[in-house]
């Protein structure tokens, strides 16, 4: 299987260089793929953008299991856009591609409002969450913790919120940000 594949390059190649914890083992990142596959219900466009895809785990697995969409891997950092562009290539994942760079950069010379962003782990989700408020992209989508969350969620008032809770994880959640009315409703998932 394709995600199985993908898993065991990226554990061997974080052998040699560092793109996921040193710590990490098959059971940690099969869970984080899980999670990024919960993912999957809340996609609605047909582009995915990831904003720092790093090792590529929230990308690779949505552009595997969207055959049919367009997924774009914005990095930053060289080594691992190099890693990205080793990964796609070995799992022969045509409706990819890697542009090394900033999201703003991306976002500042495309047209993506037909998109949904996607991002874990990142730093300033402020600049992300605007992108939906401006009207750049039509949706975000984000795997972070409820306290970075509750830092933006005034800023985007006027923007649909979704909260949904990682069942396997205490303070872990998905927000949806959309652009359409406000709702703030909480869903429950399994992963």
């Amino acid at each position: 299987m394709a995600m199985d594949e993908f898993v065991d390059f990226l554990l061997e190649y974080n052998q040699k260089v560092n793109l996921v914890s040193r710590q990490s083992t098959r059971e940690s990142l099969d869970l984080l793929v899980a999670e990024t596959l919960l993912l999957k219900k809340f996609v609605s466009t047909p582009l995915i953008v990831d904003a720092g895809s790093g090792g590529g785990l929230l990308a690779i697995p949505l552009a595997l299991s969207f055959p049919e969409k367009k997924v774009i891997l914005l990095e930053t950092i060289h080594k691992k856009v190099e890693f990205l562009k080793e990964a796609l290539k070995r799992l022969n994942l045509t409706n990819a591609k890697i542009l090394e760079g900033p999201v703003q950069e991306f976002m500042h010379l495309h047209n993506a409002y037909e998109s949904t962003l996607i991002a874990r782990g990142f730093p300033k989700i402020d600049v992300l969450a605007e992108y939906v408020y401006k009207k750049k992209v039509r949706e975000l989508l984000l795997i972070s913790s409820v306290n970075k969350i509750n830092k933006i969620q005034k800023k985007v008032a006027n923007v649909r919120q979704n909260l949904y809770n990682i069942s396997s994880r205490n303070n872990l959640i998905i927000y949806k940000l959309e652009n359409v009315s406000r709702e703030t409703p909480i869903k429950w998932l399994k992963s």
